[in-house]
């Protein structure tokens, strides 16, 4: 089989993003403003397709996408696509199911407070304290360490 084109991908990519209910995202949500590959008002979605008969998900994806919908305060759902069979699948985990499963049905569902919770669990930021003195310590190190010794002839 002949490889497929990017603009294949790019047109395969925004089609399945709007038969799932997403708006796809401009240039696979490679940009600063817009993450993964297409979102609504509630969930946040990766798609990855292949021809073959498997495919590999990395833990990294799934953490990145994790990452993006916590920053988005949205669900995360990850969409694997076989081309070869046109079938597509969905996964989540097991606790946003329900919330999922709702909006399917509905169009509607809230986003569950857990996951503001955990959001604020991890934006966490850690101050570091410093003084005058410290910084007046450090400078001075620094020129003594790099201070150029000149040479006596």
């Amino acid at each position: 089989m002949a490889k497929r084109s990017f603009k294949f991908y790019r047109r395969n990519e925004a089609d399945v993003m709007n038969s799932l209910g997403f708006k796809p995202t401009k240039n696979s949500g490679s940009t600063w403003i817009e993450k993964e590959d297409g979102q609504n008002d509630y969930l946040i979605c990766q798609l990855k397709s292949t021809d073959a008969q498997s495919i590999k998900v990395n833990q990294k994806d799934i953490r990145v996408l994790e990452y993006n919908a916590n920053n988005a305060h949205k669900l995360p759902c990850f969409a694997i696509q076989f081309l070869n069979t046109g079938e597509v699948w969905l996964m989540a985990k097991p606790i946003d199911f329900e919330e999922i499963a709702k909006y399917i049905r509905t169009g509607k569902c809230e986003v569950s407070e857990s996951i503001v919770v955990e959001d604020q669990k991890q934006r966490k930021i850690k101050s570091i304290k410093s003084s005058e003195n410290a910084r007046t310590a450090f400078h001075q190190e620094r020129e003594r360490k790099f201070k150029k010794e000149k040479k006596a002839w």
